[in-house]
């Protein structure tokens, strides 16, 4: 990793040397962000959280989830780069095309997320190696990788960079960044892009997380498959379809969306279909919302959108299928309900335009944060972030919280069910929620944990992992 720095308000100088050494910087600046935070809750920006909170997020001096109070110090101390010889470039003058099919891009969805080769060009115009770069609102800290990726590019991206840009008007090397960003979530994502994390030692704990979770709560994603021929046996879940249940407007009549609308041949919905019970023709706007009572891990009751699970999909590691919901599956999320799990976030959910007025989470019965989860999907994210910080390496800590953090979305009620993908029947139900808002669909694919992680076929596993952190 170069010398390149971030955080919140913060930097990531090059990360070197001694490990021990650098584990008792990291305590060290920690104990002093600790006595420096009632001084730095004065600031405009500082998160709401607790102090145990914010430390825990953080990565002193390098990335804090608040002001970060280093930067002055280590800016005192940079040797900058000598200006002899330095000439105005000028403008830049070209267009810039870039793709999003690159690793870091699709590494951690993000709303303004820019792929880092578009901002190295911008970088290699401006700046020398050594120069520092200062990205004030830096999204998701794709600054920072531009900035690191300009010391060792990938063939590829430097005879592209080369051919734009000129080969003879570039200087490849490594700048600094800082980057500063208000929103803390996008702090720990700039921060899980860019500190330098040991590949091995993540896929190995990555690895001994799932299999621990797979021995202590794996019974949760088995389900019993029954063929027409041959003995029943058990086989793991890799998603469930749920089905919005609403009522006919004709009739009264109680009308399943999936059974009524999906058609299992083609992957599509019909935009009109037959109430079972009447005949008459119907649309989902015409549709009567149906709302049950619910029940959820917080212990707190909710009125929420008729939802129920309809379809499996399983493997077995050999073989692979569908399967009907049954009364054996839903044992399963019975017991669930039953669980007693470490602490998890369930403060109401702000009034915003987004989730109030434009959407109304509150009327599907998204009320608080955890309302977002199906119990299942709550319960496995609970037990896994817990288990987070039982690992002793905070870098590794930090990797494992940010792949987990990456599936927040994708094992929500948002994950649409989407059978037809880029034209074609089939393909991974992984993160297929809506990007920019708060959208809960008719069909859900409520995906196992280690079905997301690891992702599904055609590299069903192999493990998605943090690239090359």
């Amino acid at each position: 990793m170069s010398e390149s720095t971030h955080g919140d308000r913060a930097l990531t100088p090059g990360l070197s040397g001694d490990k021990t050494i650098q584990e008792n910087r990291v305590e060290a600046a920690r104990d002093e962000l600790r006595q420096c935070l009632p001084e730095l809750r004065g600031l405009p920006g500082c998160p709401e959280g607790s102090d145990e909170d914010i430390l825990a997020m953080s990565y002193p001096p390098y990335y804090t989830a608040c002001p970060n109070p280093f930067i002055a110090n280590w800016l005192a101390n940079l040797e900058h780069p000598s200006d002899d010889g330095r000439i105005d470039p000028g403008p830049f003058a070209s267009d810039v095309v870039e793709g999003k099919g690159n690793a870091f891009y699709k590494a951690h969805s993000y709303p303004t997320k820019v792929p880092h080769p578009a901002i190295m060009r911008f970088i290699l115009h401006y700046t020398r190696p050594g120069d520092l770069v200062l990205d004030g609102f830096a999204g998701s800290g794709m600054t920072g990788v531009a900035a690191q990726a300009c010391a060792n590019p990938d063939s590829k991206i430097r005879r592209a960079m080369e051919a734009d840009l000129g080969a003879d008007d570039i200087e490849w090397g490594a700048r600094r960044a800082i980057l500063s960003e208000l929103g803390p979530s996008a702090t720990f994502i700039a921060a899980g892009m860019n500190l330098p994390v040991d590949g091995d030692a993540f896929d190995q704990a990555s690895q001994n997380l799932l299999n621990r979770f797979e021995t202590e709560y794996g019974w949760m994603y088995q389900t019993t498959v029954s063929p027409e021929r041959g003995e029943p046996f058990n086989a793991g879940i890799d998603y469930v379809v749920w089905s919005e249940v609403f009522t006919c407007p004709h009739c009264g009549g109680e009308v399943v969306f999936y059974e009524a609308a999906f058609n299992t041949r083609t992957g599509r919905v019909r935009d009109q279909f037959n109430c079972s019970s009447c005949g008459a023709t119907l649309t989902k706007r015409e549709r009567e919302i149906r709302k049950t009572k619910i029940r959820t891990l917080a212990g707190d009751t909710i009125d929420r959108v008729d939802m129920r699970p309809v379809v499996i999909a399983w493997s077995d590691g050999k073989a692979s299928g569908k399967k009907r919901f049954d009364e054996e599956d839903a044992d399963v999320l019975e017991r669930v309900a039953q669980l007693k799990l470490p602490p998890f976030p369930s403060a109401e959910l702000p009034n915003m335009h987004m989730t109030h007025e434009r959407n109304n989470l509150p009327g599907w019965g998204i009320s608080s944060l955890h309302h977002f989860w199906p119990d299942r999907s709550l319960a496995s994210l609970a037990v896994l972030w817990a288990w987070t910080a039982e690992e002793p390496d905070p870098l590794t800590r930090l990797a494992l919280r940010f792949w987990i953090e990456q599936a927040f979305w994708g094992l929500s009620w948002m994950n649409r069910y989407q059978l037809v993908q880029h034209g074609k029947v089939g393909g991974s139900q992984v993160n297929r929620q809506m990007t920019g808002v708060y959208y809960v669909p008719s069909l859900t694919a409520e995906c196992s944990v280690r079905y997301n992680l690891e992702g599904s076929s055609p590299t069903r596993g192999k493990r998605k992992s943090l690239v090359n952190l």
